[in-house]
């Protein structure tokens, strides 16, 4: 059994000195409240480009904040892309908004205006243009139909911090951009999120609001802060090969299903028993995210690179399609590919036994989930990648180069082909346009 060497599914990505900050922000009593909340808001605006900026206490809570802050009358309808997280139209379910989604582009999984537009309707209020797996949609179309159409225009930039098109930040094209901070993502804050928005009606909505809003509990804020450095932790390739691995492998022997965790209806039925309301960003959080805004540029391009590695060695597989760039920047917060589903599997447990863990998708065809089946929905069509074909790696930069390039040999031998040969063609790491901001 490989302990050495071995890959896990996610990498918590963690600013040197985060522990540090925890044990001292918890000692000083500084969790909840203190100068670094206003700071952090500030310069996270600088650097996206956005003059007003609020933290919420997860991406979640952003996601309702931005709904709430945007004032849509109620019983309104939201165009979401069909394949998306399915807690986001949740969240707008019970805030008394009607999903209604659109097909997504079966390459790039993003919706353009060409899937949008015949979803418009007399009673449309909102576009939410989603950048799923840190891949941008083609927002700058986007954002011309919800202007032509007279309707507002959210961006879900929870995989795509950092995303630049044509040197500009997504989440700064629409009316508002909606940021998530979990431990998953590229710039994970001991969770959090927020709102950034250049409309000055949305800024004072949102202000209010979160006036009105509760701090969550030190405790809460603590307990979660260490349960995510721990995870950090773990997901560190040497620790991970002595901890979670083994454990995985025996999964695997037993056929148990491998710490996979609810995702469709299950996940929904989750989210609905947990009370979901607006809190505020903690001073802990903001603080943090103070170190990760020093070094979330140089992480994305890491992550950019082993991305790079891993697509020059799938090019030429045959029923693999690894991820492609066609618009603008992509940072690869996760990298999906999509195989055949019954084979996907195979592939999944074959990686396994190789040291390489990988993950299903959290993401769902949305319209075949209980609370979202209605007419509206039933005309989607049912085409493109879904769930049971995407298989997930990671990318992260703590994972060393020779390790993406074993991956893609390893993918290559599960196919068939020789493990030395990679595509004559290599495939390009997309650049930033306009360079950074």
């Amino acid at each position: 059994m490989a302990l050495i060497g071995t890959v896990p599914r996610r990498c918590v990505n963690l600013p040197p000195g985060s522990l540090g900050t925890l044990i001292r922000y918890r000692l000083g009593k500084k969790v909840r409240e203190g100068p670094e909340l206003e700071e952090f808001c500030r310069q996270f605006g600088k650097w996206l480009g956005a003059p007003y900026v609020f933290g919420a206490s997860s991406g979640r809570s952003a996601f309702q904040l931005a709904l709430e802050a945007l004032d849509l009358e109620k019983g309104a309808e939201i165009v979401f892309p069909i394949f998306t997280f399915p807690v986001m139209p949740m969240v707008a379910q019970i805030l008394g908004y009607k999903p209604v989604f659109c097909d997504v582009n079966p390459e790039t999984f993003n919706a353009g205006p060409e899937h949008i537009e015949p979803k418009i309707s007399g009673r449309t209020g909102a576009i939410l243009a989603t950048h799923l797996f840190g891949q941008p949609c083609p927002i700058r179309e986007v954002a011309a139909l919800a202007r032509k159409r007279k309707v507002r225009l959210l961006e879900d930039c929870a995989h795509a911090c950092g995303v630049r098109v044509a040197g500009r930040q997504v989440g700064t094209f629409g009316d508002i951009g909606v940021f998530s901070f979990a431990e998953g993502k590229n710039m994970p804050c001991f969770g959090g999120g927020a709102i950034a928005t250049a409309d000055q009606d949305i800024a004072r909505r949102a202000e209010d609001i979160l006036a009105k809003a509760p701090l969550p509990a030190a405790e809460a804020i603590t307990k979660q802060a260490f349960a995510i450095w721990a995870k950090w932790l773990l997901t560190r390739p040497l620790i991970f090969g002595i901890t979670a691995y083994p454990a995985l492998r025996l999964k695997l022997l037993l056929g148990q299903p491998l710490m996979d965790s609810a995702v469709g209806d299950d996940l929904l039925e989750n989210f609905l028993h947990s009370n979901p309301r607006i809190s505020r960003l903690s001073n802990l959080q903001a603080a943090l995210g103070l170190r990760q805004l020093r070094q979330v540029d140089a992480f994305n391009e890491g992550a950019r690179r082993n991305a790079r590695i891993l697509t020059e060695h799938l090019g030429d597989v045959p029923g693999i399609g690894a991820p492609r760039s066609t618009e603008g920047d992509h940072i690869y917060v996760y990298y999906p590919l999509t195989v055949d589903p019954q084979k996907r599997d195979d592939l999944r447990h074959y990686l396994l036994r190789h040291g390489i863990d990988s993950k299903t998708t959290d993401m769902a065809n949305c319209a075949t989930l209980k609370p979202f089946l209605g007419p509206r929905n039933a005309a989607v069509p049912n085409q493109g990648p879904r769930e049971a074909s995407i298989l997930e790696i990671c990318v992260y930069p703590v994972i060393p180069e020779n390790e993406m390039r074993r991956i893609g040999r390893l993918i290559r031998t599960w196919a068939g082909l020789p493990a030395w040969q990679t595509t004559a063609r290599a495939v390009p790491c997309p650049s930033h346009e306009g360079g950074r901001g």
